[in-house]
């Protein structure tokens, strides 16, 4: 008899499914702790930039007035023509919402600056932007 030795048995036909799924399931696992990492650090990305945002936005403002023309109202920060208020989470400047993810906005002014600290809401990982600087005044 002749032997046929066209195609492949059974036992290399599993043999080469087993090493497909397992090489398939690593790479599946990875591409989802890839996608997690993605959606994790936009969303910190996002609510550090709000912050960021913000407190540029209320520095600009403030090196461009002089210490005379800031007052601080009850919940009003009053910078020359702007008014910057906080009401919930959203955080106004002029009656237009400079952002709607600012969970704390603290202003402390002393004789010598103006201390500013901004907090983020909340990110869907629990975690918050805080950011806090002081801004002093030249004589």
């Amino acid at each position: 008899m002749l032997k046929n030795e066209r195609g492949i048995t059974l036992v290399e036909l599993l043999a080469v499914l087993a090493i497909l799924s397992i090489v398939i399931a690593l790479i599946s696992s990875a591409h989802l702790f890839g996608q997690k990492q993605y959606i994790k650090q936009t969303d910190e990305i996002e609510t550090q930039d709000e912050v960021r945002f913000v407190m540029s936005q209320l520095t600009t403002d403030l090196r461009s007035v002089t210490e005379n023309k800031i007052m601080k109202k009850e919940n009003e920060l009053i910078i020359g023509n702007h008014t910057y208020r906080h009401s919930g989470n959203t955080l106004y400047r002029n009656n237009d919402a400079v952002s709607r993810m600012i969970d704390q906005f603290t202003i402390e002014i002393t004789e010598s600056g103006i201390g500013i600290a901004i907090s983020s809401v909340a990110n869907k990982q629990g975690e918050q932007s805080d950011l806090e600087t002081t801004i002093y005044f030249r004589e």
